[in-house]
């Protein structure tokens, strides 16, 4: 009802007519449709006794090298980085010509859009001058990583970024597997793996960027809620949210979990709600430090929001005025004959989003809570911004995504289990050479 509400209002205030507001009326209606089966999925999970998943493929499945095969997950999610780097270098050939050395040339391609700012933070820090001081948009936690990174093995910090970088990757592909190993098989937990890094945006997961890093932070965090160790879940929340803004929303899915292993309400005591309560607070620990930040360095608490609205032209809004937005700009890219924008910015940003939501809605009533409830605060304020640039990035650090497609293609026939990964395969390496290819892609 405030869903519709919200929307109404927006509609009678907007200038947007014909298929823009459609397709706003459309998103809305799609994300209205998830809330209402967050309860029976709850009721449906609080009633079930099903047996542990490694049981179903029996006792050799119960070998911890079998149930744990993080080695080989190492080495495939390495070998999946290697390829796309050889293939943006071959895309790039191809199409400019032998411009520089191979680790010159990967610099080029890869140090683009937010890359540098992170780079330059790692190794200046935070400035209140020059062109720089916009950069504190930027969380610190990732900049650290790398600036320790480079400490301990030396190199550039383009070199030091992608070390981190692709090291976070790895460590996430692990611990998304054991998310979805709690729940499935060993072989459907690697399907899900396997959906996970074949997502487009996950691309950047190898880039100087904080994706990756993000993405760690936010399963340690989830996977620690799922086992009830909520105060070290409240620890990596934190440090999710001194990675990105994003992190605090993982308050949320602890809050669940907790809500999912607590007595009825009526029983709690003043312990159940102290545990909650602190647990919550840690995360709020990361977005404290990184405003302090912003204090010493500017001396405004939230200078990051006069440059985010000022600078960089973004501020909350409604998601589906982004999906309005992104439809008049691509239509009138299209009428002008301008590809570059289309198909490198606004198309891959509206495919992001309602392929989200079309994944998520069939899936809610079958999905974890937790899940279906951060998706739900992740989507709402990464797609509400008022300037989406990046959309497909932003979903593919969004966890729950890659666990429901699984859900949705566990029981379904094995072309089409086949045929998801390879086209996802495929429009991976699409989003990839328009990247390297200079397109809009951020």
């Amino acid at each position: 009802m405030l869903l519709a509400a919200a929307f109404a209002y927006w509609a009678f205030s907007a200038a947007y007519l014909g298929m823009a507001l459609l397709v706003a009326a459309l998103s809305c209606a799609l994300f209205g449709l998830i809330p209402p089966q967050l309860c029976p999925a709850l009721e449906a999970l609080r009633a079930q006794s099903a047996p542990a998943p490694a049981e179903e493929g029996g006792k050799r499945s119960l070998r911890f090298w079998r149930r744990h095969p993080w080695l080989k997950i190492a080495l495939g999610l390495l070998a999946l980085r290697l390829l796309l780097y050889a293939f943006a270098y071959a895309a790039d050939i191809r199409v400019n010509g032998y411009t520089g050395s191979l680790l010159n040339t990967l610099e080029r391609l890869w140090t683009r859009t937010d890359a540098p700012h992170y780079i330059g933070i790692a190794k200046n820090w935070y400035v209140a001058e020059g062109d720089p001081r916009f950069h504190i948009v930027f969380f610190p936690l990732y900049p650290l990583v790398i600036r320790l990174i480079g400490y301990l093995c030396g190199g550039s910090g383009f070199a030091a970024a992608l070390v981190a970088s692709n090291l976070c990757a790895i460590g996430g592909g692990i611990l998304l597997y054991e998310l979805a190993a709690l729940d499935y098989p060993r072989r459907d937990a690697l399907y899900t793996l396997l959906i996970g890094v074949l997502l487009p945006g996950a691309l950047f997961l190898g880039a100087p960027m904080s994706e990756s890093l993000f993405l760690l932070l936010s399963l340690a965090c989830m996977l620690c809620a799922r086992k009830r160790k909520f105060l070290l879940a409240g620890a990596f929340g934190a440090l999710a949210a001194f990675t990105r803004s994003l992190g605090v929303l993982l308050a949320v899915p602890i809050a669940v979990e907790f809500l999912l292993c607590a007595p009825p309400l009526k029983s709690w005591h003043k312990k159940d709600i102290a545990r909650l309560l602190v647990s919550l607070a840690i995360v709020g620990l990361g977005t404290a430090g990184y405003v302090y930040i912003n204090y010493a360095v500017t001396g405004d608490a939230f200078k990051f929001l006069q440059y985010q609205r000022e600078h960089w032209h973004q501020a909350l809004g409604f998601f589906w005025n982004t999906a309005a937005y992104q439809t008049e700009y691509l239509l009138s890219a299209l009428a002008q004959g301008d590809m570059r924008m289309a198909w490198g910015l606004y198309l891959p940003n509206l495919l992001a989003a309602f392929g989200a939501l079309a994944i998520m809605l069939p899936a809610a009533r079958r999905l974890r809570p937790s899940y279906s409830a951060y998706f739900l605060v992740y989507f709402a304020v990464s797609i509400g911004c008022t300037w989406l640039l990046s959309g497909p990035r932003y979903l593919a650090v969004c966890f729950p995504l890659p666990l429901t497609a699984a859900a949705l293609l566990r029981h379904s026939p094995k072309w089409l289990r086949v045929l998801a990964p390879v086209g996802l395969g495929c429009l991976l390496l699409v989003y990839t050479a328009l990247y390297v290819l200079g397109y809009p892609v951020y």
